[in-house]
């Protein structure tokens, strides 16, 4: 089921929980009855929703820093922003991969995606940055880019 009809689901739920809790309550004259949540799809929901939003957050923060960092590096917003496109790709193509292998989306998953954008501004801004110091022509600027940065970037 999707995220949003498990929710409505579990929040039922959770308002029938509320009301058996004061019939028990009344029932047995004591006070502060509660009734467990043992159902570990609700738990899993939950933690899923949690995850999603954190990776989410994280992946933007983190492209928007980049963003932010290449603007400075280059001093150029267009080529800032072609290789902020260029981290958001790479984001993508993981997060896919990530689907097609079939991975359910974790702790460990979720923190990944978080810093994903930081692991890759590091060689965009390389290559960026060394675009942007090179004299000449397009074709000139980029041949010395790869040149010059490509084989320490692709080295890792």
């Amino acid at each position: 089921l999707a995220e949003e009809t498990t929710r409505h689901e579990y929040d039922g739920f959770m308002e029938l929980a509320a009301h058996l809790d004061g019939l028990v309550g009344d029932a047995c004259g004591a006070s502060g009855v509660v009734m467990t949540d043992l159902e570990q799809k609700f738990i899993f929901m939950n933690n899923q929703k949690i995850y999603r939003n954190s990776a989410v957050q994280g992946a933007l923060i983190g492209v928007v820093i980049a963003f932010a960092v290449l603007v400075v590096a280059t001093r150029s917003p267009l080529l800032a922003a072609l290789s902020t496109l260029s981290i958001v790709c790479t984001i993508l193509s993981v997060i896919g991969i990530v689907v097609m292998l079939g991975w359910t989306l974790g702790t460990v998953e979720a923190i990944l995606i978080s810093i994903l954008a930081g692991f890759s501004v590091d060689y965009v801004v390389h290559l960026a940055h060394a675009y942007a110091q090179s004299p000449g022509s397009v074709d000139q600027r980029i041949r010395h880019a790869f040149g010059e940065m490509g084989t320490p970037v692709l080295s890792g």
